[in-house]
C-alpha cells in the first residue's frame, strides 16, 4: 500500500470520526430536547384533563346542593310530621311529592350522565322518600312508585351523608355502582354526591344524586393523541381506568390491579397531596406524566391519579428520521472520502465544527438552523438534514403556539360572552329590589340579596378570568431595576401600608432583562398579599431579597403573616381556588394564578415555604428574557 493511499486513508478516517462525534452530539442534544418537550406536552395535557374532572365534580356538587334547597324538600317534610298535610300552604304529601319528581325529571333531562336523584328520609331504616332513576346515562327516566322504593340506611353513603353539617356535601369515593346489593352489569362507575336535609333543627333526610363517571373519564381521554394512553387510579394507585377494560376497578372484585406495579418510577406522585411529575420508564421506552388531583370537599381528602404515557419511538421520531438520513449521507461521505481523501481532509473537517458550533448555539426557543458560510459537501448535506429536521421541529412549536392562542382566544370570547348574560340578570334582580322589595317577604329579599351578591361575585371572576387571558399578550422584555419596581409598587400599595402598619424591607435587587408591566404586577400581587394575609394584632413585615442562582436568579418575598399548610401550597396557584371564605378575606382567588403564569413566561418557578418569622416565604426563580 503507497504513502499516498495510507495518508488518504488516514485523513478519510480523521474525517469520518470528525462527522461522527458531531453527528453524535447533535443527536443526543437533539434527543433530549425531543424528551423535554414531550414531557411538557404531556405535562399540559394532564392539565387540562384534571380541569375537566374537577369542573364536572364542582358540577355535581353545586346541583345536589341545589335540589336540596328546593321548596318540596321541606315541604314534604312539613305534610309528614303534620299528619299528611303541609300547614303552610295545605299541600298533601303525595302533591309535594309529584312536584319534586318533576324536579327530579327535569335535571336527569338535562344532565344525561346523572343515573339517579333521590330524596331518603331517616325513618324506615332510611327508606327512598322520591326517587327518580335511569340505568345507564342517556336512557329513559323512570319514576319510582311509592310501593318500589328501598330502604338504604345501611348503605355507607347514606351514614356519612347524615353526619355531615347543614350544607356540607359528601362525596362518595369513585366505584361501581350495585342494585340490591349486586354490581351492575354492564360495569358503570360512579360518584355519589349527598347533602343532608335539616327540618326543625334535626336531620331528617337527605339528596342524593348518583352521577356516572365513565362519559368524563372518556372525555378526558379525547385530549390527548392518538399515541396517547391515558391511566386513571384512586388514591391508593388501584386503576379506574386503563386502555384494558379489564384491569379497570379490579379491586371491586379482590383483585391487584396497581400503578406502582406498571410505573414505579412515576407512581411515587401518589405520596404527594397535589403536584405533577414527568418521567421516562424504567425500561426507557416510554415518556410518562402524572399527576395528583384532588377533589370533593377537602375533608373527605378524595384524589385522583392521572397518568399520561406516550412511545419514546414518537417523542424522537424526528432524530431517528435525521440519524437514518445522516446514515446514507456517513455512506456516500465514506466512498467521497476514499476517491478524494486529501481534499476532504482539508476542508470537510473545518465545515463540521462549524456546523457543531451552530448547533450547540441553537436557540431552544426557537431551534431554527442557519448553515454556516462555507459548509459544502458531506457537512451541507448533514446540516440540510439538521435543517429540515429542526425545521420540523420548529412547525410543530408553531402549532402548539398556536393552539395556545386559541385557547386564550377562547377564553376571552367565553368570558365576554358570560358578561352579558351576567349583567341582564344584574339588572333585573335590581329593578326587582328597587320596585317589589316591599312586597316581599323576608325570605324572598333575602333570596334577592343572595342573587345580587353573587352576580356581583360572577363579574369579578369574570373580569379575573379575562385579566387571566390576557396576561402575556404582546409583552415586551425591557430592563428593568428590581429594586425602582418595588419602591413603586410600595408607592402603589401606600394607602394599604399606612393602614396597616406594614414594614417592607427590600435587600439589594439586581437589573434584569424581563417583561417590566408582568414582573410589576407579580411583586404587587406577593406584596399586597402579604399584607393583607396577616395576624391580628400584628403589623405586617415583609422582607424582600435576591440571590443568583446558576442561570438566573432566586427572589424571595417573606412575611410574619398566618402562612399556608403544607398540603395547601400547590392548590393557591390554581385559578379561583381559595384557601379562606369570603367574609373573612376579599379577593376572587386569581392573583397567585396570574404570579405562576408570570413566571412560566420568565422560563422560571414559584413555590412556597415556612418564613424564619411563622409566615409564608413565596420562592421565585426566574431567567432574564432573551432579546
Amino acid at each position: 500500500m503507497s504513502l499516498s493511499t495510507k495518508i488518504v486513508l488516514a485523513m478519510s478516517a480523521l474525517v469520518m470520526l470528525t462527522a461522527a462525534t458531531s453527528a453524535g452530539l447533535i443527536f443526543s442534544r437533539l434527543n433530549d430536547q425531543l424528551i423535554d418537550a414531550k414531557m411538557d406536552e404531556l405535562e399540559r395535557e394532564t392539565e387540562l384533563e384534571a380541569a375537566i374532572f374537577v369542573n364536572r365534580i364542582d358540577e355535581l356538587r353545586r346541583d345536589v346542593l341545589l335540589l336540596a334547597g328546593t321548596p318540596p324538600i321541606l315541604g314534604i317534610a312539613r305534610a309528614i310530621t303534620s299528619g299528611g298535610i303541609d300547614p303552610e300552604d295545605g299541600s298533601t304529601v303525595e302533591a309535594w311529592r309529584r312536584r319534586l319528581e318533576v324536579i327530579f325529571r327535569e335535571t336527569l333531562n338535562s344532565k344525561p350522565a346523572y343515573l339517579q336523584v333521590r330524596y331518603i328520609g331517616v325513618d324506615n331504616n332510611g327508606t327512598e322518600l322520591v326517587r327518580v332513576h335511569r340505568n345507564r346515562p342517556g336512557e329513559a327516566i323512570q319514576i319510582i312508585a311509592s310501593g318500589d322504593l328501598q330502604a338504604k340506611g345501611d348503605r355507607p353513603y347514606v351514614q356519612e351523608t347524615l353526619r355531615r353539617a347543614p350544607g356540607q356535601v359528601y362525596l362518595s369515593a369513585i366505584n361501581l355502582n350495585r342494585e340490591f346489593g349486586e354490581i351492575q352489569r354492564p360495569r358503570l362507575p360512579v360518584v355519589r354526591a349527598g347533602v343532608p336535609v335539616y327540618f326543625a333543627g334535626h336531620v331528617y333526610g337527605m339528596v342524593v344524586v348518583n352521577f356516572a363517571i365513565q362519559p368524563t373519564f372518556e372525555e378526558m381521554a379525547t385530549v390527548g393523541g392518538r399515541t396517547h394512553n391515558l391511566f386513571l387510579t384512586n388514591d391508593r394507585g388501584d386503576y379506574l381506568r386503563h386502555p384494558d377494560p379489564d384491569r379497570a376497578f379490579a379491586f371491586e372484585f379482590g383483585q391487584t390491579m396497581n400503578v406502582v406495579d406498571d410505573f414505579q418510577s412515576i407512581s411515587l406522585i401518589l405520596d404527594r397531596p397535589a403536584g405533577a411529575l414527568s418521567r421516562l420508564s424504567e425500561d426507557g421506552d416510554l415518556v410518562i406524566s402524572g399527576r395528583v388531583v384532588p377533589f370533593g370537599p377537602p375533608d373527605l381528602g378524595r384524589r385522583l391519579g392521572l397518568f399520561v404515557t406516550d412511545g419514546i419511538e414518537y417523542a424522537t421520531a424526528v432524530a431517528a428520521e435525521v440519524a437514518r438520513q445522516v446514515a446514507l449521507l456517513f455512506v456516500l461521505l465514506v466512498g467521497i472520502a476514499i476517491l478524494v481523501g486529501v481534499w476532504l481532509s482539508r476542508l470537510a473537517v473545518g465545515p463540521i465544527v462549524r456546523l457543531s458550533d451552530a448547533v450547540e448555539n441553537l436557540d431552544r426557543d426557537n431551534p431554527s438552523l442557519v448553515l454556516p458560510d462555507g459548509v459544502s459537501g458531506e457537512a451541507k448535506h448533514l446540516g440540510e438534514a439538521l435543517v429540515d429536521a429542526l425545521e420540523q421541529l420548529r412547525q410543530r412549536n408553531l402549532e402548539l403556539e398556536a393552539s395556545n392562542r386559541e385557547l386564550k382566544q377562547f377564553s376571552y370570547i367565553a368570558s365576554h360572552d358570560l358578561q352579558e348574560p351576567v349583567r341582564t340578570v344584574t339588572s333585573f334582580a335590581t329593578l326587582l329590589d328597587e320596585n317589589y322589595r316591599d312586597q316581599m317577604d323576608e325570605r324572598g329579599r333575602k333570596s334577592l340579596g343572595f342573587i345580587l351578591e353573587s352576580c356581583t361575585r360572577m363579574q369579578a371572576l369574570i373580569h379575573g378570568l379575562l385579566e387571566f387571558s390576557r396576561l402575556g399578550i404582546e409583552a415586551t422584555p425591557e430592563r428593568v431595576s428590581l429594586e425602582k419596581l418595588v419602591r413603586d409598587v410600595a408607592a402603589d400599595l401606600a394607602g394599604v401600608i399606612e393602614e396597616s402598619g406594614a414594614m417592607i424591607d427590600c435587600g439589594p435587587l439586581p437589573t434584569l432583562t424581563v417583561y417590566g408591566v408582568e414582573m410589576r404586577l407579580l411583586f404587587q400581587n406577593l406584596i399586597a398579599n402579604a399584607i393583607k394575609f396577616r395576624r391580628v394584632d400584628t403589623p405586617p413585615r415583609v422582607e424582600i431579597g435576591a440571590t443568583q442562582d446558576r442561570d438566573g436568579w432566586l427572589i424571595t418575598i417573606a412575611d410574619n403573616g398566618i402562612g399556608i399548610p403544607p398540603n395547601q401550597r400547590e392548590k393557591v396557584f390554581l385559578i379561583f381556588q381559595r384557601l379562606h371564605n369570603r367574609a373573612t378575606y376579599e379577593g376572587t382567588g386569581i392573583g397567585l394564578a396570574h404570579c405562576r403564569k408570570i413566571v412560566d413566561m420568565h422560563h422560571g418557578r414559584i413555590w412556597v415555604e415556612d418564613s424564619d418569622t411563622g409566615g409564608s416565604k413565596f420562592c421565585v426563580f426566574l431567567k432574564e428574557v432573551r432579546g
